[in-house]
């Protein structure tokens, strides 16, 4: 079964499958860049992410610390 496409009026770039009705961008370059934009987007989430772990990691140390330092000033 082949796919049958109908350009859209006014719209360059998009056409309609006339098998689902979905709307098809088919300019590559747009593709292309909303993929870029994508993959950003989550590098970005993830980096964001890590340093949520960090700051936590460090919270727990600084507290670990602030309690070895609250026994060495009871026992002088």
């Amino acid at each position: 079964m082949r796919n049958e496409y109908i350009k859209i009026e006014d719209e360059v770039g998009y056409v309609k499958d006339t098998r689902t009705g979905a709307i098809l961008n088919i300019n590559r370059n747009e593709v292309e860049a909303a993929r870029e934009r994508k993959k950003l987007r989550k590098l970005q989430e993830q980096e964001l992410e890590e340093m949520k772990e960090t700051v936590h990691d460090l919270k727990n140390e600084m507290s670990e610390v602030k309690q070895l330092l609250n026994k060495i000033a009871e026992r002088l």
